[in-house]
C-alpha cells in the first residue's frame, strides 16, 4: 500500500496517526471504564425495579456497550490510508529500513550531547577524562536504546498481527458488521466460513493486548513514552466517582 511512498514520507504518517490512534485509543479506555459499571455491574441495574424505566436504561446500558465495541474495531479495521488505525500505522513501519530508521531517531535522540556534568573537576585534565566518561556513558545508553526500539517495534508488529489475524477479534468484528455498523443477514466474513458470536469480555481481552501495542508504537514511533496504565487508573477512579453516587429515587 505504502510502498511508493518515501520512507522519510511513511514514517512522517506514522507519527501522525500515531497521535490520533492514541487519542482514539484513551476515548475507548474511557467508555471501557464506564462500561466496568453500567454493563458489568449491578450497581445501577439493581437499582431499577421493573418499570417503564427499565426499559430505557436498558437502552442507556446497550448504547454505551454497542459504542465501546464500535471504536474498538475501528482501531483494528484493515489498513487503508486515510485510516487511523493501528494496523495501517503497522502497514507504514514494517520495512527493515524503517525500524532501523526510527531506531536511529532514537539513538539520536538519546546521544545529544547535552547531558551536563554535576561538580566537574578543576583539572583539566581529569575534566577532559570525565567528559569523555560522561559521553561513552551517553552513547552507550543511546545504542541500548535503539536496540530496545528495533525490538520493540518489531514485537508490535506481531502482536498486532496476530490480533488482526485472531478469532477473537473475528468474532467482534462480524458483530460490529452485521449488527452495528450495517443490518446485513450475512457477513463477507461469513460467507467465507462460520464466525463464533462474540461472547461478553471479548472486548475485555482485546483491549488489554492493545495497551503495550499502542504503548510501544507511540514510545518507539514518535518518540514519546505514556503510562496507558496510568491513564486508566485515572478513568477508573472518575467513572467510580460518578457511578458509585448515582443514585435512581422513586422509580414506579
Amino acid at each position: 500500500m505504502f510502498e511508493n511512498l518515501a520512507n522519510a514520507r511513511r514514517i512522517e504518517l506514522a507519527k501522525t496517526k500515531m497521535e490520533k490512534v492514541l487519542d482514539h485509543f484513551l476515548y475507548v479506555l474511557e467508555l471501557h471504564a464506564n462500561n466496568a459499571f453500567v454493563v458489568y455491574s449491578p450497581i445501577l441495574s439493581s437499582q431499577i425495579p421493573t418499570s417503564y424505566a427499565a426499559n430505557a436504561f436498558n437502552v442507556f446500558q446497550k448504547s454505551m456497550y454497542q459504542i465501546e465495541i464500535v471504536r474498538l474495531c475501528a482501531l483494528w479495521d484493515r489498513a487503508e490510508a486515510e485510516k487511523e488505525n493501528i494496523p495501517t500505522v503497522i502497514e507504514l513501519i514494517n520495512d527493515d529500513v524503517i525500524i532501523d530508521m526510527l531506531s536511529e531517531e532514537t539513538r539520536q535522540s538519546f546521544a545529544s550531547g547535552n547531558t551536563l556534568l554535576f561538580n566537574p573537576s578543576d583539572d583539566s585534565q581529569l575534566n577532559a577524562i570525565e567528559q569523555q566518561a560522561l559521553r561513552d556513558s551517553e552513547m552507550q545508553f543511546a545504542n541500548e536504546q535503539a536496540s530496545r526500539a528495533n525490538a520493540e517495534l518489531r514485537v508490535a508488529i506481531l502482536d498486532s498481527q496476530t490480533i488482526s489475524t485472531s478469532p477473537r477479534l473475528a468474532s467482534v468484528m462480524n458483530l460490529r458488521d452485521k449488527h452495528l455498523a450495517h443490518s446485513l443477514a450475512t457477513t463477507r466474513r461469513e460467507k467465507r466460513g462460520s464466525v463464533a458470536p462474540m461472547k461478553y469480555g471479548d472486548e475485555s481481552a482485546l483491549i488489554d493486548l492493545t495497551c503495550p501495542i499502542v504503548e510501544r508504537l507511540f514510545c518507539w514511533v514518535n518518540g514519546k513514552s505514556f503510562s496507558i496504565e496510568g491513564s486508566r487508573k485515572i478513568d477508573n477512579e472518575n467513572a467510580e466517582v460518578l457511578w458509585q453516587t448515582c443514585k435512581f429515587e422513586n422509580i414506579q
